[in-house]
């Protein structure tokens, strides 16, 4: 299937390329988390029930450098043995620590199992904390390869506090690098969710209601891809949006 543009806003219309009508009954979806935010967001999605309401074939994979985001991502595989198992991998012995260079070698290093891995996807999915070494080295880099196998590319990612100095910086460069590469990028701002709340607040209630926040809106995303299997000229432009 041939790279398509997609769509800029919700529900304030689409314009773009005119996509083809999908000869699958339904759409194929790989939800990729990376890096350790990437992967809990990733497990919490696989979780509820409401990215299973969007009608694709939905799988799940989450990359990380080093075994501790990983090592949960099994314990949520044995804890749910019902569900659809969340596939781990890793491409470093031991964690980025901020170190974006040292990220990307790590994903360069196994490109051809990526390649392999995303061969065939109606859509790609990409999750990931900014400002860290892995979300911000790997992401833009993953999303190219997604493209490039012909797959709409999203990025759903959460971005840091505004306090968190350099967090920011690489946060930003990796959201200019995403925009050249990925058909969607979806920001969601940590300062600007938590801001929302009361100060007295639980955190966990917090990040809670943005994991929701999170599946609502790839819900939608998701939804519209499904919708374009069954309409001919379904139409969408690329773009970059906070939520």
């Amino acid at each position: 299937m041939n790279r398509r543009l997609f769509l800029q806003t919700f529900g304030a219309g689409v314009a773009g390329l005119s996509l083809p009508v999908f000869a699958s009954p339904a759409p194929s979806c790989k939800i990729i988390g990376i890096g350790a935010a990437g992967c809990n967001l990733a497990t919490a999605l696989r979780a509820s029930d409401v990215l299973n309401r969007a009608g694709a074939a939905l799988s799940y994979v989450c990359v990380d450098l080093g075994p501790h985001a990983l090592h949960f991502v099994e314990s949520a595989n044995d804890a749910k043995p019902l569900l659809a198992p969340i596939k781990p991998l890793m491409i470093a012995p031991v964690r980025a620590g901020g170190r974006v260079n040292a990220a990307r070698a790590a994903f360069l290093r196994h490109r051809a199992i990526f390649e392999d891995m995303l061969a065939g996807s109606d859509m790609v999915v990409l999750l990931a904390g900014l400002g860290g070494g892995t979300g911000s080295g790997v992401s833009p880099l993953m999303a190219g390869l997604s493209r490039a196998a012909g797959a709409v590319t999203v990025a759903a990612v959460v971005t840091p506090f505004e306090y968190e100095g350099a967090r920011n910086r690489r946060a930003d460069a990796a959201i200019n690098r995403l925009q050249r590469e990925a058909d969607l990028v979806m920001a969601f701002s940590n300062e600007d969710w938590f801001n929302r709340y009361e100060d007295d607040t639980p955190m966990f209630d917090v990040f809670d209601a943005l994991d929701r926040h999170i599946a609502s809106q790839l819900n939608a995303v998701i939804s519209r891809l499904n919708t374009a299997k069954h309409q001919a000229g379904f139409t969408f432009a690329p773009g970059t949006q906070s939520v």
